[in-house]
This record gives C-alpha cells, sequence and structure tokens, in this order.
C-alpha cells in the first residue's frame, strides 16, 4: 500500500513540476493532484524539495541501469550506441515525461540533483569506459576524428529532442499522437544511419 501511495504522490508531482517548475509548484496542490491529504503527503515525503529529489531519483533510475547495460556489452562503438538509441527510445515512448523533467532540473543548476544524477548514471564507470573506448577505435581508423564528447551528444540529441520538442510538431504539423509514437519507432533506423554516415569510417 505504501508503494502504491508512493507512486501515485510522484506521479502527481512530476505533473505539477513539469507544467509550474520547482518554485512555482505548491504541496496543497500536489497533495490534490494526488487525491491525498496534505498531511498524508508530508508523510511521505518530509518537504517540496525531497519530493523533488525523490522523482528525479526515480526518473534517472529508469534509465541508468539500462545505460550501463548496453555500454558494458561487447561489441564496435557503433553496435552500442545502435542499441543505446533502441532502448532509449523505447524506454522514452514509456515515459514521455521523463526528458522534460530532468531537463527542467539540470537547466535550473541544482547541484545536489546534478551531483546525484551523475552517481546513479555512472556509478560503474561505464560512460567513461565508452568514451575510452571511442579513442580507440579512431586511433584504429574504426572512426572518424570526431570529439567522443561530439559524439554522445549528438546521439543523445537525435534521441531525446524529437520527444522534448512533441508537442510543437503535433500541433504544427497535425500530427496524431499515435502516429506521432509510430514516428518514433520508425526513427530508430534513421538515427542509426546518421550516426554511421556522421561517425563511421
Amino acid at each position: 500500500m505504501q508503494n502504491e501511495t508512493e507512486q501515485k504522490i510522484l506521479e502527481a508531482a512530476k505533473i505539477i513540476f513539469i507544467q509550474k517548475g520547482f518554485a512555482g509548484a505548491r504541496m496543497q496542490e500536489i497533495a490534490d493532484k494526488a487525491e491525498i491529504n496534505k498531511a498524508m503527503l508530508h508523510y511521505y515525503f518530509k518537504s517540496k524539495r525531497k519530493l523533488f529529489e525523490g522523482i528525479v531519483t526515480a526518473n534517472v533510475q529508469i534509465m541508468a541501469p539500462k545505460l550501463s547495460a548496453v555500454l558494458s556489452t561487447n561489441g564496435s562503438v557503433y553496435d552500442k550506441l545502435c542499441l543505446l538509441v533502441d532502448t532509449y527510445i523505447d524506454t522514452i515512448v514509456q515515459n514521455p515525461d521523463m526528458p522534460m523533467f530532468l531537463l527542467h532540473e539540470m537547466a535550473q543548476g541544482n547541484k545536489d540533483s546534478i551531483e546525484k544524477m551523475k552517481q546513479i548514471i555512472d556509478d560503474d564507470h561505464s560512460l567513461l569506459k565508452f568514451m575510452d573506448q571511442m579513442h580507440e577505435e579512431q586511433e584504429q581508423g574504426v572512426l572518424k576524428p570526431v570529439p567522443p564528447e561530439h559524439i554522445m551528444l549528438t546521439t543523445m540529441s537525435l534521441i531525446v529532442f524529437p520527444f522534448i520538442a512533441r508537442p510543437i510538431f503535433e500541433r504544427m504539423l497535425e500530427i496524431p499522437s499515435d502516429f506521432y509514437i509510430k514516428m518514433m519507432s520508425e526513427r530508430k533506423q534513421i538515427v542509426k544511419e546518421i550516426i554511421k554516415s556522421s561517425f563511421v569510417n
């Protein structure tokens, strides 16, 4: 029962935080959205900051194990990037609010939350090892001499931006929501082809 209530609170709070930001969100409003009283909300989360950090942690923990698993597999950099594309697009389709929420938090520059994200995301240093693999494949001539940071930035941008910009594209191009999701599935192959032509010799 406790886990169900906590999940209900976290889902309600995420909606309010996305809509109004951390400063604009009110605990009473979150309680109302979760259909509980304010006393119960404070029983589970002592403060708005603790609640916000709980959402950040929950969202990052959805992605972090998958990122580590992808980067720790055997295979070339390109193989891993392709797996990353498939994994992240599938995960974001199932959690469409996640990119905007995490982007908003990082844009606020909260050092505690950013440090927590960093610890969860790369607890086993798999990302740093992957960057080293990029350097090695560039020295071998497998990859083009593009800074690894730009390879990662470009790949993640190709994956995440369409989800952040989804409301704009749906309205401006009059794309039905279900068709947009279908586009994201099709996009996996397109992104892989862009990565290959941009970074692989």
